[in-house]
């Protein structure tokens, strides 16, 4: 049964309440109000002034937790949690415990009526529909903080996470792959088209696999590659890496490379980037977003050599250049 008390909050708006209780009909509003303020659940935050309707009601109320009701939750901690969980948070935070309490009980459930669905591994969202009927509660909504506050992690309820996979096109299923991760849609497809057709040698470099970057996607997916991809794919012998000439192209390759130098040996793909900035000479270039993120780090530049101080002198005039500079064209004329 709801309670102002499962608002978790100590000030509540007229609307909160009304949204709260889902109260379409202001006479029921009224009622259920006055009837909370004369139990001594609610009392009115005069400074908030009427509501200006008949008859009135203030903007915004208190919430009085009254000493029997703390008292009560203390109880319900102390003698219904499993000896596993964590009390000390939600002793010191009673409040909180009131708005959490619902979920946490569904947790307590599940725990004691069928533990031994935990030998099972489930996917997060899975376990998460199966305790609490909301598949995202625990990815998205507020499960990881109750976690947390008891003392648990994910770890706990046995579960594994499923990040997005990536897309990726081979042309040949071999192992000792060469592989290409490509950071935009349009250029991805240009070469899985030509590969299609039977190219397997782009700009210098003979690519077996196309990854789908999908810009910053990639540092999350690489995580689980292992598991997204089929077995011909591990331990590549090769792994490439293109992407727009921008500050933020350049900041994924050198995080891709800080986080993953253990599971690849990632380099750029340096003929790719030196055709691109040859293709940018005496071009109008599009210019970079101000809200990209300038801090990147010497990695990229020092590869590049030569080329270093051209690119450098083009973010110095605002512009970038986008990896889609190199079209079909460029791309099949290696045949």
């Amino acid at each position: 049964m709801k309670t102002v008390y499962d608002l978790g909050k100590n000030i509540v708006s007229l609307t909160e309440i009304q949204e709260y209780f889902k109260i379409e009909n202001y006479s029921i509003l009224v009622e259920l109000v006055k009837t909370k303020v004369m139990e001594g659940a609610l009392s009115e935050v005069k400074g908030s002034k009427t509501n200006g309707r008949v008859p009135f009601l203030y903007n915004k109320y208190r919430v009085s937790f009254v000493e029997e009701n703390l008292s009560t939750l203390k109880e319900n901690i102390n003698y219904n949690f499993p000896l596993n969980f964590n009390r000390e948070f939600y002793l010191c935070n009673l409040k909180k415990y009131e708005a959490d309490k619902e979920a946490i009980q569904c947790l307590i459930n599940y725990l004691r009526k069928i533990r031994s669905r935990f030998a099972v591994t489930m996917s997060i969202n899975e376990r998460s529909f199966e305790i609490w009927g909301q598949e995202k509660f625990l990815k998205d909504g507020n499960g990881q903080c109750i976690l947390r506050n008891l003392g648990l992690s994910l770890e706990d309820l046995n579960v594994y996470k499923t990040p997005e996979p990536f897309v990726y096109f081979s042309c040949k299923r071999g192992r000792n792959q060469r592989i290409l991760i490509i950071e935009n849609k349009d250029t991805w497809y240009t070469i899985r088209k030509l590969m299609l057709q039977g190219q397997q040698v782009f700009l210098g470099e003979t690519v077996d696999t196309i990854i789908y970057g999908c810009g910053k996607n990639i540092e999350k997916s690489l995580e689980e590659y292992e598991f997204t991809v089929e077995e011909y794919l591990l331990q590549p012998l090769s792994v490439l890496y293109w992407g727009d000439i921008d500050y933020e192209g350049i900041s994924i390759y050198e995080r891709l490379k800080k986080r993953y130098f253990a599971k690849f040996n990632i380099e750029i793909f340096v003929n790719a980037y030196i055709t691109m900035v040859n293709l940018a000479e005496n071009r109008v270039l599009p210019s970079y977003s101000e809200k990209q993120n300038k801090n990147i780090d010497v990695v990229f530049l020092t590869e590049m050599k030569a080329y270093a101080e051209k690119i450098l002198e083009i973010f110095q005039m605002g512009g970038y250049i986008p990896q889609e500079i190199v079209n079909y064209n460029v791309l099949s004329e290696e045949e």
